[in-house]
This record gives structure tokens, sequence and C-alpha cells, in this order.
């Protein structure tokens, strides 16, 4: 009997547990309404303000992507690119890496959103499209016999597409929706907080939310560049 019911404490506090994490049990219900709420928008490059503090988002150099800037420049100018339909990447060139805003998985989570190379390929993807990828962004290593190629996976592509839901009654406004995870756990938007708060410099913080969620801080506001 006791073996039993510590079984059962031990199933519900399992339960608690991932469902902290952000696991959901209406996962696939959510992210249908979310696919069903997005749109697709023409590709073209924007400067993308938050509705609620009037903040760029900005590339800053290396993996920062922060909701921080206040006035249009050239950090502040993303391409759109639509990968298939209503998924799309966020993109910056920085140098000769082509960067786009792509999904952190920290602790369980989904918790931010930061910059990485982009290795969407905009087609459909083969071992041989990856392997020349790979190639193009070589570099070596501290000790010059080891590329990028041999240091990491390649990313998961759906960490760097997002969905666009249009803000009823507001012209060119989104919530900027992550795709990865979208069916099994709660879906995350992008917000207005930087992780690092204001002390320090970081990413930019994904926040949990629906296709209906009414919240100013999760709008962005695309004006074309």
């Amino acid at each position: 009997m006791r073996s039993a019911v510590l079984m059962t404490m031990l199933v519900v506090l399992m339960a608690c547990l991932v469902h902290a994490q952000g696991v959901s049990r209406t996962g696939k219900r959510d992210g249908a309404r979310v696919m069903s709420a997005a749109k697709n928008v023409p590709q073209s490059t924007f400067h993308i303000r938050n509705y609620k503090t009037k903040r760029y988002l900005a590339f800053l150099p290396g993996t920062l992507v922060e909701p921080t800037a206040r006035s249009r420049s050239s950090v502040t100018k993303w391409t759109l690119k639509r990968y298939q339909s209503k998924l799309y990447s966020i993109n910056h060139d920085h140098g000769s890496l082509k960067k786009c805003i792509s999904a952190r998985w920290t602790n369980g989570r989904d918790d931010a959103a930061v910059m990485w190379q982009c290795e969407l390929k905009y087609k459909k993807r083969d071992l041989s499209s990856i392997s020349q990828e790979r190639a193009d962004l070589s570099m070596s290593s501290a000790d010059g016999d080891q590329g990028l190629e041999k240091r990491y996976a390649p990313i998961d592509w759906r960490k760097q597409v997002w969905l666009l839901v249009p803000v009823h009654g507001k012209k060119n406004t989104f919530k900027i929706m992550a795709y990865t995870h979208l069916y099994d756990m709660i879906p995350t938007c992008l917000s207005s907080s930087s992780t690092g708060g204001t002390s320090s410099r970081g990413g930019t913080v994904l926040k949990k939310c629906q296709a209906g969620t009414k919240d100013p801080s999760l709008y962005w506001t695309f004006y074309k560049a």
C-alpha cells in the first residue's frame, strides 16, 4: 500500500516538473491555433520596434540580439526571408557570416532569442548541402586542425524559423512566435525584455504565450527599411 502511494506521488511530482518546464498537454491544439493564425508577409528588410517600449530590435556583435535600440540604424535592419509557407527567418549579416535570430534551449525550455550562423538553405536540405554550408563557414580552431564541421552538429532548422501572428487593429504589427517545440510545449513569443536585464548584455527573452495572447510587450511593428 505504501509503495503504491509513493509511486503515485512520484508520478504526480514528475508531471509537475515536466509541466513547469513548459511541456503542454494541449500542445498540439495550441500549435495548430498558432499556425492557423500566422500569416504570410512580403519578404523585405525592416526595422522592428516593440509596440510597448518603442525600442528597436538590434543586433550586437557576437550572439546578441536585444530589444534596446532607441533609434533606427544599420544594427536595427533585419531581412525577413521566407523558408516555407508561414515560416520566416529574421536575418542580419555580420561580415562574411550570415546570422539569423535563433531560439536557444536552456534548462529544458526555449528561453531566449540569440544570434547564430544561419544554416537555412531555403530549399530542400540534404547531407551534401549541409556539408557544403559547413565548408563555406569553416574556420580554424586554436590548434589549427579542426573547423566548425568537427566542432558541433548542424543547428536544427526549426530553431531558426519564426511565425508572424498579426495583432488585430494594429497595422504591420505582429507577435513573433518560435516554431521550435510549437506542438509539444507551451508556445513562446519574442518579448520586450533582454536576458541580461538592465545591468548586462544578453539575448531577448522568449515568453510563454498563445495565438490569442493580448500583451503589448509581445507586439512588434515592422517598418520598411
